[in-house]
């Protein structure tokens, strides 16, 4: 789910959010938003539901409507509610719940400072409960969250933080480009530049030995972008 997130707050989720999704049905049999939650009981799985809060997610990112956004964050919330109540403990049903908390702190940006710190929250306890979900998910947007976030008082960035929790994911998932592009952005963020370069490098080398696809592109922008900005330095 790469394309979730610009900058700024509304960016903190969904940047964070790269790993790419099963392709999107035709125009005619796309999921209605919260979609999972009005299936049949015993069809709706942990990984259903996962899956329905994560297409929320990058659906919102594309969504220009606020009113849009706003009941695509509702829908999420109650899919990763639902998965919380079937598995409180399942790592997949925690990362929804972040994920859930981020697309709330996008449409409700008064209230975005406890809901990015209950999102960390969630995360933590993601990271305990299956550390390689999502390619390392959880360490990932954490990352992303403490890179772009705004720091004390105001929100919860933390540039060190970040570029702890982006070094986890990486080790966790060394081969997975949008790590290398989290753990770039991190180090950026608390000035190593030289750093970061070679992490946007790296992330290029990985992403161009990648198959085409429409995430392969996106991941190579970013790491040009990434080299191109921290080169300039």
């Amino acid at each position: 789910m790469k394309r979730c997130l610009g900058l700024g707050v509304g960016a903190l989720l969904l940047a964070a959010c790269q790993a790419p999704l099963r392709p999107p049905l035709p125009a005619a049999q796309a999921p209605t938003p919260g979609a999972a939650t009005q299936a049949p009981a015993a069809a709706q799985s942990v990984a259903d539901l996962a899956a329905a809060v994560q297409a929320d997610a990058r659906r919102a990112d594309r969504e220009s409507d606020a009113n849009a956004r706003t009941r695509l964050a509702d829908a999420a919330g109650r899919d990763a509610d639902a998965c919380l109540a079937r598995a409180p403990q399942a790592g997949a049903c925690l990362y929804s719940r972040a994920l859930a908390l981020g697309l709330a702190a996008r449409t409700h940006p008064v209230q975005a400072g406890e809901l990015l710190k209950r999102m960390l929250e969630a995360l933590s306890a993601a990271d305990a409960a299956d550390p390689e979900y999502d390619d390392a998910g959880p360490a990932r947007v954490r990352a992303l969250v403490l890179t772009r976030s705004p720091g004390w008082p105001l929100g919860p960035g933390d540039p060190q933080a970040a570029v702890t929790a982006a070094r986890r994911a990486v080790s966790l998932r060394p081969q997975f480009p949008p790590n290398a592009l989290a753990l770039g952005e991190a180090l950026a963020k608390s000035g190593d530049a030289p750093a970061a370069a070679d992490s946007f490098a790296r992330a290029r080398d990985l992403v161009l030995a990648l198959p085409a696809s429409d995430d392969r592109d996106d991941w190579l922008r970013d790491a040009q972008r990434g080299l191109l900005k921290e080169h300039a330095q």
